[in-house]
């Protein structure tokens, strides 16, 4: 639904051992990363059936991608809910959205906030807190401009599951290199060493745990930077290893929400986004995307150098091939 300005690197169910069959019952000692490893896989597949997980659509315009999206996220390998946001689409579109979620009344749900919500952050924040209030202990979030394969939420319940992440996403990629049927069965069967990357924020699975923690900032008005400023304080709050992707491709078109807009209103919504949320994240982190001095929001005491997002993701990186090596 946006283009992100996160950098990035291309490239659960949690039960009770005494529960599952004497075949996978074992102790689990702290430091035997195998061990754990094995223990997290087993309770993954002797869990019962998951509830379905909720999937959050934010929506603004671009009403042929947002069908193809909508169409993708029913069609997923395992039980799907939708929560359709609309933003302030067009009447004719509201309409179409409308039309949706009552021929699929079981498995969609649609909000239209009149007047719509100041910034992404708190639809984000609004929808992730209604899947925790249903019961929920995961959501995928998407823009409307993506296109998945059809085991994604699948796969990255699993690799939530196994690798113990608060977050983590897939990889966007081009047309040309997407196939919505390639066999993911290899990337399955070694999730535990699936390489690891900056996380995407177009296609997203993220834990309650993580939001509990972690709310999405809503200064950022209207959007843009909320994804950065996401990441950089997980990685500050010692948490930076549980947010990553994987090497999981969907299909993201990137085609600027803006761009699809008429001109007078995206100046508006340009000088909305210059004057809210870049201006918002060079006072809460003393300097501009990337460029950020400060370790503790809205503290100059605390400016340094070598601090910048990128500065910060550059050593979980390290830490990441440390561990392959």
């Amino acid at each position: 639904m946006r283009a992100t300005e996160q950098h990035r690197e291309r490239g659960e169910g949690e039960g009770d051992p005494g529960q599952l069959g004497p075949e996978v019952r074992r102790q689990i000692r702290p430091d035997d990363e195998q061990d754990k490893r094995e223990h997290q896989e087993d309770q993954l597949q002797h869990s019962p059936p998951q509830p379905p997980i909720y999937c959050i659509l934010p929506v603004l315009a671009q009403p042929e991608y947002t069908r193809a999206a909508i169409a993708d996220l029913l069609a997923q390998s395992v039980p799907t809910r939708l929560l359709i946001i609309n933003q302030g689409v067009e009447d004719a579109f509201r309409l179409e959205l409308e039309r949706i979620a009552e021929a699929h009344e079981e498995r969609i749900l649609l909000w239209s906030h009149m007047p719509p919500l100041p910034s992404l952050s708190a639809t984000w924040n609004r929808a992730l807190d209604f899947v925790w209030a249903v019961g929920g202990e995961e959501a995928l979030v998407v823009n409307a401009d993506v296109r998945l394969h059809r085991r994604t939420v699948h796969l990255l319940h699993k690799a939530r599951a196994v690798l113990g992440a608060l977050f983590v996403s897939c990889v966007g990629v081009t047309p040309e290199q997407f196939d919505p049927e390639a066999d993911h069965t290899a990337l399955e069967e070694q999730i535990d060493l699936v390489p690891k990357g900056g996380p995407d924020f177009s296609c997203y699975l993220i834990a309650k745990a993580c939001h509990e923690k972690y709310r999405f900032d809503e200064g950022y008005t209207p959007a843009y930077v909320e994804d950065l400023d996401f990441h950089r304080r997980l990685m500050l709050g010692g948490d930076g290893q549980r947010i990553f992707s994987v090497n999981l491709p969907f299909l993201h078109y990137a085609s600027g929400t803006l761009k699809t807009i008429a001109t007078p209103q995206r100046q508006q919504i340009e000088r909305a986004i210059e004057q809210g949320s870049r201006a918002h994240h060079r006072k809460k982190w003393g300097g501009g995307a990337n460029a950020e001095r400060f370790t503790v929001p809205f503290d100059p005491s605390s400016a340094t150098e070598g601090v910048t997002t990128a500065d910060l993701f550059a050593k979980e990186r390290e830490v990441w091939h440390a561990q392959v090596r």
